[in-house]
């Protein structure tokens, strides 16, 4: 139990001073994910495609996908989710969990709350959203993590630091529309 204990607490204190050491990336990475998270709302395809990382897409390093490729992916996929009734209302991101500098990148995780309307309700979902910027923090791109693990994640991305703290995904939670009363008809 003193081990766990100590290990946790050497975590926390390290991935404290992790975030203090980067004020000016953290600031930047914030600010563009909700660039990315405003852009997948809207369906912006052309914004959302300057901050996604396609190497992050699945099966997109055996296929080679290309930028048109994919774009046509996202948008088929948008499409599929209009015909069902699916909407994506909300992104949020919480906590930034870890960052750090693996070569001549930074990558970071966080944490990201996806608002999805359905036909019968809004369900709100916790998941990872991960982030790299090649050129000190300045710029960022983005990838969905929801349903992978930090392994999932680096078979996709061999280059991903172990380092990496993903976020501990919960169930998702429902939220049932509440039907509006019926009016009586009748006479006055």
């Amino acid at each position: 139990m003193k081990k766990i204990f100590t290990l946790l607490a050497t975590t926390l204190l390290l991935s404290t001073t992790l975030l203090a050491q980067y004020p000016q990336q953290i600031a930047n990475v914030k600010a563009q994910a909700r660039i990315y998270a405003d852009a997948t709302i809207k369906k912006d395809y052309k914004t959302l495609m300057k901050y996604t990382i396609i190497d992050a897409l699945p099966k997109a390093r055996l296929n080679v996908m290309t930028e048109a490729r994919v774009l046509k992916t996202i948008q088929m996929a948008d499409s599929q989710r209009v015909q069902q009734g699916i909407q994506i209302k909300n992104i949020r991101f919480g906590e930034v969990l870890s960052i750090v500098k693996v070569n001549f990148e930074f990558q970071c995780t966080m944490e990201q709350y996806t608002e999805t309307k359905m036909q019968f309700g809004t369900i709100i979902s916790k998941s990872t959203i991960l982030a790299i910027s090649p050129d000190n923090g300045i710029t960022w791109k983005y990838a969905d993590a929801t349903g992978r693990t930090r392994e999932d994640m680096r078979k996709i991305m061999p280059k991903l630091s172990p380092q990496l703290i993903f976020a501990k995904e919960e169930a998702p939670k429902f939220i049932k529309d509440v039907a509006a009363p019926k009016k009586k008809v009748g006479t006055f």
